[in-house]
C-alpha cells in the first residue's frame, strides 16, 4: 500500500483505530470521535482499490480507496476508513504500514474499537476488553469495561492490529461494546465504547447527543423487527384455508 504523510512534526502517545465490522461500532464510534473534536487528516494509506474505473459520458474518472489518520492538537491520532479489506495479506499490510506510522509518531498504546455479538436481547449495552499485557487489566477495568473470559478469537483489524503491535512493544487494548444484532448499525453501543475510551484518552465533556438520537431510531426500528419475527413464526400453516396458496 501507499503511504502518505499530510502533516509533519506530529507526535501523540495513543492511537485510536477501528474500521467497519459487525454493527460498525467501531466506525461510527472513530467517525464520531473525530468530528466531534474536529480532527484533521495527518496521513492517509493508499489501497491497492478498486481494480477498475468510472466513466460519465466518456470521461473517466478513478480514485483509489483511502484509510486515513486524523489529529486535533491532542495526544492521540485517530485511524479509520470505510471498509475493511477481507484478503489476508492486505489486511496484513494495511497493520504494518499503520504501525510503521505509530512507531514515527511515537505511539506507546493502541486502542481498537469493536463489537461484541451475545446475540440476547440487549438494554444496556456492556462494553468488554482484551489487552495485550495482564498488567493493563487493573486500569482498563477501572474505565468500566468487564474482562472477557474464557477463550476465544478477535478477528479482522481490531485483533491483528494489536497481536503485531505486540510484536513492536507497543501496548494494545481492545474495546468491544455488546450487541444484539450484527446486521445492523448500533451506535448505543458506539455510546459504551467511546464513554470508556474518552476516560482511557483523559477526555472531557464529549457530547453523545446525536448518537443518542441515533441509538433511539435504531431501538425502535429493531422492536418493529422483532414483532414482524414473532407474528411470522405465529403464522403457521394452519392458519391458511384449504385450497389458498
Amino acid at each position: 500500500m501507499e503511504v502518505n504523510i499530510l502533516k509533519r512534526g506530529v507526535t501523540v502517545k495513543s492511537l485510536v483505530a477501528a474500521l467497519p465490522g459487525m454493527g460498525n461500532v467501531g466506525g461510527i464510534a472513530a467517525a464520531y470521535l473525530i468530528e466531534e473534536l474536529k480532527m484533521e487528516p495527518i496521513a492517509e494509506i493508499l489501497d491497492y482499490m478498486p481494480p477498475y474505473v468510472i466513466h460519465k459520458n466518456s470521461l473517466i474518472e478513478f480514485e483509489r480507496f483511502s484509510f486515513r489518520l486524523y489529529w486535533g492538537g491532542k495526544d492521540f491520532a485517530v485511524f479509520t476508513g470505510f471498509y475493511q479489506p477481507q484478503e489476508p495479506h492486505m489486511l496484513y499490510e494495511l497493520c504494518e504500514d499503520l504501525l510503521d506510522l505509530a512507531v514515527s509518531l511515537g505511539v506507546r498504546r493502541i486502542y481498537t474499537l469493536g463489537a461484541a455479538h451475545t446475540g440476547v436481547s440487549i438494554s444496556e449495552p456492556r462494553v468488554f476488553y482484551a489487552v495485550t499485557d495482564a498488567r493493563l487489566n487493573e486500569e482498563i477495568e477501572s474505565y468500566g469495561a468487564q474482562k472477557m473470559r474464557g477463550e476465544g478469537y478477535i478477528t479482522g483489524f481490531n485483533g491483528l492490529l494489536l497481536g503485531l503491535a505486540a510484536q513492536r512493544n507497543i501496548e494494545g487494548v481492545c474495546f468491544l461494546g455488546e450487541i444484539e444484532r450484527p446486521d445492523i448499525a448500533q451506535p448505543k453501543a458506539s455510546i459504551e465504547v467511546l464513554k470508556r475510551l474518552s476516560a482511557a484518552l483523559g477526555i472531557e465533556h464529549l457530547d453523545y447527543t446525536k448518537l443518542e438520537e441515533q441509538a433511539k431510531k435504531v431501538e425502535l426500528y429493531i422492536s418493529s423487527l422483532k414483532r414482524i419475527e414473532e407474528f411470522k413464526q405465529q403464522k403457521t400453516r394452519t392458519d391458511i384455508p384449504p385450497g389458498v396458496m
